[in-house]
């Protein structure tokens, strides 16, 4: 019930121990309320509802919470401090083309990868004479498997002979799954430390407030020396996971001062007020790729699509990582035990399929840890 210490739920068998007592105490201490009674029956049933109801009461008690609430409710207390949960987004890609002189490419072309990654056109292009072009694109499908590599995009869904080749000189970008409820939670929380402004954490504010980032961090040089990265001195280096390059660089615009430097290989221009132009410099994070192996011993519970379970379990756990923050297998451990029917769970990561060690992983500040299907590796000795 509520005290002091909060809510607790009764459970199915502390309700059935109750009515039990209840009926003692008003029957006499040899009333039968064993599980093949009629009242240990009526019982059993009752307690089962009243069960359902202690927790949804729970649930609504928790979805006051920003650290508890999950769904829905978890939207809605963002949505009360202006912070909206990041939807699942299209990846964006500028395409290059060569072809016919005055050709033009329409809203709505298709174009692929050789794995049938499809890309629509959101500019109109014009063939010039010399024969080359270039728009932009998004991808047909949401989520981050959108975000082909370079030179990926080259195949014509409706062939013309009037266009050469297509290609993309750089990589898609902007595409991402819904943000899950432990991504937003955390953005909320420090969100509501900082507004979006010079100090850091209104710089990560501003950052983590992009649409498709998924973290972020601020390499600072404040001396007037060269920093151990490389930094100029007076200089901010940021480094984000995902999002639209000109949205992060609009981003650190209005949150960097005026007068420090920016840092890094990727270059927006952003136009001030007034008219004028600058350059924004950030860098993206490096992505690791984390491969683990499980090895199981399970009985007749672990379900036909136990194996799945366990891979999503692993991959919620990586990919819900910080920038930089350290992989650790332990971590894994409790996650994969709450599936029915594992005996014993024997988990392994490391950087490559062919070495795999019961050994956290080490990441660089400006490294985010990912996983993929592929690479989660399941082996089930069933007993």
């Amino acid at each position: 019930m509520l005290d002091e210490n909060g809510f607790k739920r009764k459970s199915y068998n502390e309700l059935i121990y109750d009515m039990s007592e209840k009926a003692k105490e008003l029957y006499g201490e040899d009333v039968n309320v064993s599980s093949n009674s009629v009242l240990g029956i009526l019982f059993r049933i009752v307690a089962w509802f009243l069960s359902l109801i202690y927790e949804l009461a729970e649930r609504i008690y928790h979805s006051g919470f920003i650290s508890q609430a999950t769904g829905v409710s978890l939207d809605r207390l963002g949505a009360n401090n202006g912070i909206l949960r990041n939807p699942a987004a299209v990846a964006i890609v500028e395409l290059s083309f060569t072809g016919k002189p005055n050709y033009v490419i329409t809203e709505g072309v298709r174009f692929s990868t050789e794995d049938k990654i499809q890309f629509q056109m959101i500019d109109v292009v014009k063939i010039d004479s010399a024969g080359n072009g270039k728009g932009k694109a998004i991808s047909l499908e949401f989520g981050p498997a959108n975000n082909v590599g370079a030179n990926m995009i080259t195949k014509q869904v409706e062939p013309t002979e009037e266009l050469t080749s297509v290609t993309n000189p750089e990589k898609a970008e902007g595409g991402t799954e819904r943000e899950t409820d432990k991504a937003y939670r955390e953005r909320i929380r420090l969100s509501l430390r900082g507004n979006p402004g010079p100090p850091i954490n209104g710089i990560l504010t501003a950052l983590l407030s992009v649409n498709g980032i998924r973290t972020a961090s601020v390499v600072e040089n404040k001396s007037m020396e060269i920093d151990k990265y490389g930094n100029p001195p007076k200089s901010i280096h940021a480094y984000v996971l995902g999002g639209v390059k000109e949205d992060v660089g609009k981003a650190l615009f209005e949150s960097v001062a005026a007068g420090i430097d920016t840092v890094g290989g990727q270059i927006v221009e952003v136009e001030d007020l007034g008219g004028f132009k600058h350059e924004v410099k950030f860098d993206y994070a490096k992505a690791v790729n984390i491969y683990t192996r499980v090895e199981l011993k399970t009985d007749p519970k672990f379900e036909q699509e136990g194996s799945e379970k366990v891979k999503l379990a692993v991959i919620n756990y990586i990919n819900n990582l910080t920038m930089g923050e350290e992989v650790r297998f332990s971590y894994i451990y409790p996650l994969i035990y709450q599936i029915p029917g594992i005996i014993v769970a024997d988990i392994k990561i490391g950087l490559s399929a062919d070495n795999v060690l019961a050994k956290d992983i080490l990441l660089d500040p400006n490294e985010s840890a990912q996983a993929q299907l592929e690479n989660v590796t399941v082996i089930d000795d069933v007993t």
